[in-house]
């Protein structure tokens, strides 16, 4: 894997990584405020949808 494409998927990672900080936070603002289980369980299924693909990123770094 070339340098590029190494700095590219971390920054795309770090960008993952952000995303899945944001949507921690804002599930736990939601329960907060007693939103619906509905909405709540779609972004907890975003956020594991994101754990899965950073991890999958991470691997891919550390056998480059």
């Amino acid at each position: 894997m070339g340098t590029g494409t190494i700095n590219s998927k971390r920054r795309y990672l770090n960008s993952l990584k952000n995303k899945h900080r944001k949507l921690d936070k804002e599930i736990s603002l939601l329960y907060s405020k007693y939103v619906n289980d509905d909405t709540v369980n779609q972004m907890k299924r975003e956020k594991l949808n994101l754990k899965t693909q950073i991890a999958n990123l991470e691997e891919q770094l550390q056998n480059a």
